[in-house]
């Protein structure tokens, strides 16, 4: 989870998630608070993959394709002003309701990732994701995580 303070409504626009937003990139949830007119939070989802190679096939995991089909959180920041609201934890929940709610009885998807700085795999477990184990994804600067929607709670 990215973590800075956010000065207007304007940061976000800033960072092409209006463009990513019409272009059918990505999409973009906000939590703003109207009162002090800024963002809290927001939270950037994209469609992604999985690589079957990297999950623990002891799941019982059996799908023809090399890649599970899943929604990537690409972004997720909260103002140091607001750190201390749950709103990381909240955006997490959404991006998991997405997921479960509406992409998956539509197009199927069984996981949501995050490829997240070190400093955030920590946040990212407490929301219920597992880290990838693999030497590789140890050794990268953004660590890969996921967490698979069948034994999300």
């Amino acid at each position: 989870m990215w973590r800075r303070t956010l000065r207007t409504t304007e940061d976000v626009r800033q960072k092409s998630a209006k463009r990513y937003e019409s272009e059918s990139l990505a999409r973009t949830y906000v939590i703003a608070d109207l009162e002090r007119r800024r963002i809290a939070a927001y939270i950037t989802l994209v469609c992604s993959e999985v690589s079957a190679e990297d999950l623990v096939q002891a799941d019982g995991l059996h799908f023809p394709y090399s890649t599970y089909p899943a929604v990537k959180i690409a972004r997720l920041l909260v103002d140091d002003r607001y750190r201390t609201h749950g709103l990381g934890r909240k955006l997490v929940n959404l991006a998991q309701g997405i997921a479960q709610e509406e992409v998956a009885p539509t197009a199927g998807c069984r996981f949501v990732v995050v490829d997240s700085k070190q400093e955030s795999v920590a946040f990212y477990e407490r929301c219920g994701f597992t880290l990838l184990d693999t030497a590789g994804n140890r050794a990268r600067p953004e660590s890969i995580l996921y967490l698979d929607l069948h034994k999300a709670t």
